[in-house]
């Protein structure tokens, strides 16, 4: 009945793919499972998945970015942690493993983003020692679809 914490596997991408929608989005599973493969094969990302029994329980995404304003950083990009299993310290276990991992990887800072309408979300990464540092606007353009 103990929690692990461990990378993810493509083996995990169902779950990681309903875990995902939990969160409002809305990829379809092929999609998940591409990006899950390009994320597993990329120097500059991680998925780590909580389990507890075999079941995953959540999952967070993290990336070692490069701002040219402000160098290296770790971001995390992704985390969600199942309804049912919420405030029981999955996620607060999943943050603890994405900062070993920034470590490990010499960044000396962790960010994260968090949409203003998950004010559950806010409350969660201020206890665990995040300070809000800004609120921003995020502004987004579609582009065509080139064929090559």
């Amino acid at each position: 009945m103990s929690l692990s914490i461990t990378l993810a596997t493509m083996q995990d991408v169902t779950a990681i793919h309903s875990l995902t929608s939990q969160l409002g989005y809305h990829a379809d599973q092929e999609q998940s499972r591409q990006w899950l493969h390009q994320m597993l094969h990329s120097d500059s990302h991680t998925v780590f998945v909580a389990k507890r029994d075999e079941l995953t329980l959540g999952w967070v995404a993290v990336e070692k970015r490069l701002f040219l304003e402000s160098g290296f950083k770790a971001e995390i990009t992704g985390l969600v942690v199942a309804d049912v299993e919420r405030r029981a310290g999955i996620g607060r276990a999943l943050v603890e493993q994405a900062k070993e991992w920034a470590t490990v990887h010499g960044l000396t800072e962790l960010v994260v983003r968090s949409n203003i309408s998950r004010e559950h979300s806010h409350l969660f990464y201020q206890r665990i020692g995040f300070h809000h540092q800004k609120t921003a606007h995020q502004y987004q353009m579609e582009l065509p679809v080139l064929s090559f």
